[in-house]
């Protein structure tokens, strides 16, 4: 068997404590990685005498020499390579700034895994860590919501779209929607029905933000997931005009503004990942010649850029991410980025200090197929289709009888998009819909 040492390999002949736990700091600060234990710098394997003893002894080091605890993030194996005994140290990087208790927070107790080595972090780059730990403390579960009456009828409803069992004694506890101390939290406040957060979607006049502003339209003050659902559908079903391109052969295509997929994965995955706890909700902001979503927070701390480009999914929300899923807004795979790079490439993320940029550009200019004057009917209008969508059965069953006290059932089912049998049994579990007169000749009435 052939080893290397890497980025993510380093070999050790003896578990000698002042270098072992140098590394290990230093991967746990850096990035995922293992420490061979038994092996040569060369890739020679010369094993351990007493493996029990040096594992144990590797442990306490781990346990007694370093802070924060890194409990979790390192385990120890002991494999037999080349017929010899070896322990091995996996480390996966951690959230926090760790190190050597003897000396600190300084550059002697604290390391950074640098190609092949370790090295001492400098006093900048120990403060920068420090601050994102911090905020890596500071999460949507436990922090408490600004607004304390708060009510979830938008999202019980998602939920029951999606087959979810609810229940009412259990839901705030099971969706992690309350504190430590029982109270709302952030991630409450997000989903309610009325919250304090608002997402902004502005279309400027050219390429650039120091141009006019065109338009400026606001989703929010409502549950995140409709405010997301709005938001999106005015981009994707309003800016993203399709242009028809005849081709020499004679073929004929249509040629979409931007990829609706890729926006949409870059869009959801902006309000997941998006740093709440800071307040400020993502953006979009519309050009000539591309769209621009901004999320602030930047990269997870625990993140590099080849984790975030190789599919590996840490989302900063995770709670969130959860519910993400149950409502089919995500998938677990993590292939969002993907599916944007293999669209738009790498360079469609621009990575900040505390945001995250995701440029999508246009196949060609806006101005020429979508008027600068872009009314406020418009809005008015997409806006009214995802709340219709939105609305339960037996809403869209009232609007419609509103709007026409004869509608025959036949017509509701048609309106509502479900059986018949479904229309009566909705009916006839409501409270608010009273049929007068008989079937043929009666009405509909609507009671207040």
């Amino acid at each position: 068997m052939v080893l290397k040492e890497d980025q993510h390999t380093e070999f050790k002949e003896k578990p000698t404590s002042g270098t072992i736990i140098n590394e290990i700091v230093a991967f746990l600060n850096t990035c995922d990685g293992s420490v061979y234990v038994g092996i040569k710098d060369d890739g020679t394997v010369v094993g351990i005498a007493d493996i029990d003893k040096t594992s144990l002894d590797i442990s306490n080091i781990i346990a007694d020499q370093i802070e924060p605890s890194s409990r979790g993030l390192v385990s120890i194996e002991t494999p037999i390579i080349d017929g010899k005994q070896i322990v091995r140290v996996d480390i996966r990087k951690g959230s926090k700034l760790y190190y050597i208790k003897k000396y600190g927070m300084s550059s002697a107790g604290c390391f950074e895994r640098i190609g092949t080595s370790s090295r001492g972090m400098t006093p900048e780059q120990i403060q920068k860590r420090m601050i994102a730990s911090f905020k890596a403390d500071l999460k949507i579960t436990n922090l408490p919501a600004n607004k304390k009456d708060l009510t979830f009828k938008m999202i019980k409803f998602l939920y029951t779209q999606e087959g979810l069992t609810i229940n009412d004694s259990t839901f705030l506890k099971n969706e992690e929607l309350l504190d430590e101390d029982g109270n709302y939290n952030i991630q409450a406040e997000l989903l309610a029905d009325e919250n304090r957060f608002s997402i902004k979607v502005v279309r400027f006049e050219s390429n650039d933000k120091g141009t006019k502003i065109l338009l400026r339209n606001e989703y929010g003050y409502q549950c995140l997931i409709a405010a997301m659902k709005n938001a999106q559908n005015f981009c994707a079903e309003v800016v993203n005009q399709t242009k028809t391109v005849f081709h020499e052969n004679g073929y004929r295509e249509d040629v979409p503004l931007f990829d609706k997929g890729a926006f949409r994965e870059a869009w959801y995955n902006a309000c997941l990942h998006n740093d709440w706890v800071d307040g400020t909700p993502p953006a979009i902001y519309i050009f000539n010649n591309r769209l621009e979503i901004i999320s602030t927070g930047g990269l997870p701390s625990n993140m590099t850029k080849d984790d975030f480009f190789g599919g590996i999914s840490k989302p900063v929300n995770e709670s969130l991410a959860k519910i993400f899923i149950k409502l089919g807004l995500i998938e677990q795979t993590g292939h969002g980025v993907s599916m944007i790079v293999d669209r738009y490439g790498k360079e469609a993320f621009t990575f900040l200090d505390n945001f995250l940029r995701v440029t999508i550009p246009f196949s060609y200019d806006l101005n020429s197929y979508l008027k600068p004057d872009v009314t406020e009917n418009v809005t008015e209008n997409v806006t009214e289709n995802v709340t219709e969508k939105s609305m339960t059965d037996e809403e869209k069953i009232i609007s419609a009888i509103r709007k026409n006290p004869n509608i025959s059932t036949t017509e509701l089912s048609k309106i509502i998009g479900k059986t018949r049998r479904t229309v009566a049994r909705v009916i006839e579990s409501s409270e608010k819909i009273v049929r007068v007169g008989p079937d043929k000749g009666g009405h509909w009435e609507i009671k207040k």
